[in-house]
């Protein structure tokens, strides 16, 4: 029952991130993709993120405001309530590199001296090459914490 609940989360999005959603279109948010939790936008120059993790939420909010070598600078982040919030972060370039160049070890070693446990296994793993991006200098950034 627990994996249908999710399934359902996943495919019919409550009336509250509908909401969301909603009004981030309504302020000129331009859509750029989706996710397995979440919904991203440009809303002028910042990455505008409604998502439905609980941990994401909270391990941006561990980072917020915090200038890190691996890690999406996160601007704010509103949590609506524990499976539901709104992350707002910089606008990064797409990644460039290769598998080879990801440095994990790093990437985990920083996330652990944050406080922070993003996921390498599995489809919602957040150390994937669809969560890399880099900064204008071409440094490697993990977007979804």
């Amino acid at each position: 029952m627990k994996l249908f609940s999710i399934l359902r989360e996943i495919l019919d999005p409550t009336p509250q991130y509908q909401q969301l959603v909603d009004d981030i279109i309504a302020q000129g948010g331009k859509h750029l993709g989706q996710g397995d939790y979440g919904t991203v936008f440009l809303v002028g120059d910042k990455v505008v993120k409604v998502t439905t993790d609980s941990e994401e939420l909270e391990d941006a909010e561990q980072i917020k405001q915090q200038t890190t070598k691996y890690f999406v600078y996160i601007y704010d982040v509103q949590v609506i309530n524990p499976k539901l919030g709104i992350i707002t972060m910089q606008n990064l370039d797409p990644f460039t590199g290769s598998e080879q160049d990801v440095p994990i070890d790093d990437i985990m070693e920083e996330a652990d001296m944050l406080g922070i446990y993003p996921d390498l296994e599995g489809p919602g793993g957040s150390i994937r090459l669809s969560n890399l991006m880099q900064d204008k200098k071409g440094r490697i950034k993990v977007i979804d914490v």
